[in-house]
């Protein structure tokens, strides 16, 4: 599994699952986005071999992805200065690159 450390990088947790470190580096790009931290990797859900797929959450500080890839499932937190362009730039990264399923959870 993949670390990332520095630069827009914080948190605790510095491990991603391979799926959202791909999210986490096409935000890395974005110059709106000022942090991106990585939440505690949950394993044993879903099916082995599972699709992969990504919830966009909005926050009040930018975004909140709920990245599912396999059995793991991880969240990762973004703060951006501009959290629409943030989820547009990583809604095409999911359908054109990354290969994933998306969906949007409506704000609360």
């Amino acid at each position: 599994m993949p670390h990332r450390d520095g630069g827009k990088f914080g948190g605790n947790h510095t491990t991603f699952i391979e799926l959202a470190a791909d999210f986490a580096d096409v935000a890395a790009k974005c110059p709106e986005v000022n942090t991106i931290s990585a939440g505690v990797i949950q394993g044993g859900q879903g099916v082995a071999g599972g699709e992969r797929r990504v919830k966009f959450c909005n926050t009040k500080s930018g975004l909140l992805l709920k990245v599912r890839q396999s059995r793991s499932v991880q969240e990762v937190r973004i703060i951006s200065s501009d959290p629409q362009r943030t989820t547009m730039v990583l809604a095409r990264a999911a359908l054109n690159g990354l290969n994933c399923r998306i969906s949007f959870q409506k704000p609360s």
